[in-house]
């Protein structure tokens, strides 16, 4: 074998599927399938078997599925390529399969052409998204933003807004305790708890924080 080659493992619980892929890859001079899988256990036993550059790898699969066997397989060998083939109405598992470590995406109706250079792409470390999918992933992740945003503002109680709010104008504790008429210990606590609610170790990132998830006051 050339040691340019790329070796391959397909993974798909349809036969005729890896049957076909087999087809348009192996005539390939430079792509070598040197192993397949039908489930996701024996995809992670298979990569640790025959060390593919390039798992291809059906996202939709009886029992665990592809993105959980690509993690297995990310967490057991970092550098191994994982192309995944998803369908369009999936961006929910595209997203899933990014935090998983996948190096791209294909939808499964891709043409020959398309396949063989995502596979060499991903194959010398490059990473792909199909662009009929990169709207939906990009979408995925602004409704996922915009969740971590709720429950963070939503963490924190009317007087701690009014508390951050201040500590943004660049109030000190006994400022804040003054304008709110509570004692500075009171006034230290809250803004202790804010910090600790947000996961935040600064007052000037519990300002900047207030300012990206508007919290301040319109003229602010």
């Amino acid at each position: 074998m050339e040691a340019n080659k790329i070796r391959l493992m397909v993974v798909d619980d349809h036969e005729v599927v890896r049957t076909g892929l087999r087809a348009i890859l192996e005539p390939e001079d430079d792509i070598e399938v040197i192993a397949e899988a039908s489930s996701a256990v024996e995809a992670a036993r298979q990569a640790d078997a025959n060390q593919p550059n390039v798992v291809l790898m059906d996202v939709r699969m009886e029992g665990m599925n592809g993105i959980e066997a690509c993690r297995l397989i990310k967490n057991a060998h970092p550098d191994m390529a994982v192309l995944m083939l998803t369908s369009f109405s999936e961006e929910e598992a595209v997203t899933s399969a990014i935090m998983a470590g996948a190096s791209g995406f294909l939808l499964k109706n891709v043409g020959r052409a398309e396949l063989l250079k995502a596979i060499r792409a991903v194959g010398s470390g490059q990473s792909l998204l199909d662009p009929a999918v990169t709207r939906s992933v990009i979408d995925r992740y602004a409704q996922l933003l915009e969740s971590e945003r709720d429950r963070a503002v939503d963490a924190i109680s009317d007087r701690e807004r009014e508390v951050i709010t201040l500590v943004a104008q660049g109030m000190t504790n006994r400022q804040i305790a003054e304008k709110l008429v509570i004692s500075e210990n009171t006034a230290r606590n809250h803004v202790s708890r804010i910090l600790e609610k947000l996961n935040l170790t600064r007052r000037s990132e519990a300002a900047v924080f207030a300012a990206q998830h508007g919290l301040l006051p319109e003229d602010e």
